[in-house]
């Protein structure tokens, strides 16, 4: 028996050290590293798609985490650049009329959603860094069109969404 449970902890600690080593963030490092070293170090990403002549890879961190990163491939499979992409300035070039894969190139792919009743569309919200404790809505239509977008105010000790602001 002491030689099972032996066996059950060492499996449990590799698994937690190499989960352990997935980053969270790209950093400075990151630049010009091989696809293949970022993926070993970020994980998979959640999307990828061609852009001027690179690879835009995301990676949205944790279910409803406050960053998502974008990074860019070149056509050598080299990292040339990477961004934090939930930013007020890049939600405040959400509008009326986008589609939702426009929205996705631009601020990627939210985890907290719900659908409108009567089948009116559903509500993408994106968290994100801020002292103002302020969420990024967006509603679309059952077609996936931007209906409306804006900022939410959150309060109480988790920032609850609690009303528009």
């Amino acid at each position: 028996m002491p030689l099972k449970r032996s066996f059950k902890a060492l499996t449990a600690a590799a698994i937690i050290l190499l989960t352990g080593c997935v980053g969270y963030s790209p950093n400075r490092e990151t630049i010009g590293q091989n696809r293949a070293s970022l993926i070993a170090y970020m994980g998979l990403p959640e999307r990828e798609y061609p852009t001027e002549g690179m690879q835009v890879l995301h990676f949205p961190r944790s279910p409803s985490g406050s960053d998502t990163y974008f990074v860019y491939v070149d056509n050598q499979d080299r990292v040339v650049k990477w961004e934090q992409v939930l930013t007020e300035e890049r939600f405040d070039t959400i509008a009326q009329g986008m589609t939702k894969d426009q929205v996705i190139e631009r601020i990627g792919i939210t985890k907290i959603t719900h659908g409108l009743a009567r089948g009116r569309g559903y509500v993408w919200h994106y968290r994100y860094t801020t002292p103002h404790c302020k969420s990024f809505v967006i509603e679309f239509t059952p077609e996936d069109i931007v209906r409306s977008a804006g900022y939410r105010i959150r309060s109480g000790r988790f920032c609850k969404y609690v009303g528009m602001g």
